[in-house]
């Protein structure tokens, strides 16, 4: 490791104890938002987001107890990850999502303080193409669930439109 590299993460570990929890809150309120939206009733609507457009959300935080009789809430008891996935409807949406985000940087790494996108197939070709993971930064909640909210509005428009494409181009 250089020396930059050695003042950073020292430089880094100083706030370590601030960010982790502020994202850990966050990444949890928005994946049981996002799950809400995936359980909304076929045919139905949730703040303008049709059913069906966000098919799953995985996030540790949304686990029940499992056979075994492990619940992650034992494991994590100061807070969950900040990192989760969500699945839309099909991967034309999928690849369409990273764009129409303001505050989400589309990029594959984590743990930095600002909210990052990633189309899982870009960096896995075995990926599940639905798949978009969400490693959640320091903004704030609102201002984040709002950029998810818009993008996936438009996302719906373009899902309930008919596209008509000049195949002589």
């Amino acid at each position: 490791m250089g020396s930059l590299e050695a003042w950073l993460l020292l430089r880094s570990l100083k706030t370590l104890h601030l960010r982790v929890p502020r994202q850990s809150q966050t990444a949890t309120a928005l994946a049981k938002w996002l799950d809400s939206i995936s359980k909304v009733p076929e045919g139905q609507t949730i703040e303008g987001i049709s059913a069906g457009l966000v098919a799953r959300v995985r996030h540790s935080s949304l686990q029940g107890t499992d056979a075994r009789g492990f619940n992650p809430q034992d494991q994590m008891p100061g807070g969950f990850n900040p990192t989760f996935s969500i699945e839309l409807a099909t991967i034309e949406l999928t690849s369409r999502l990273l764009h129409l985000l303001e505050f989400f940087v589309p990029a594959a790494s984590l743990g930095g303080v600002e909210s990052l996108a990633e189309h899982r197939l870009g960096s896995d070709p075995g990926a599940d193409p639905t798949i978009v993971r969400l490693s959640i930064g320091v903004e704030e909640f609102e201002d984040l669930k709002a950029d998810l909210r818009q993008a996936l509005r438009k996302l719906d428009k373009v899902r309930h439109s008919v596209l008509f494409f000049d195949l002589s181009s």
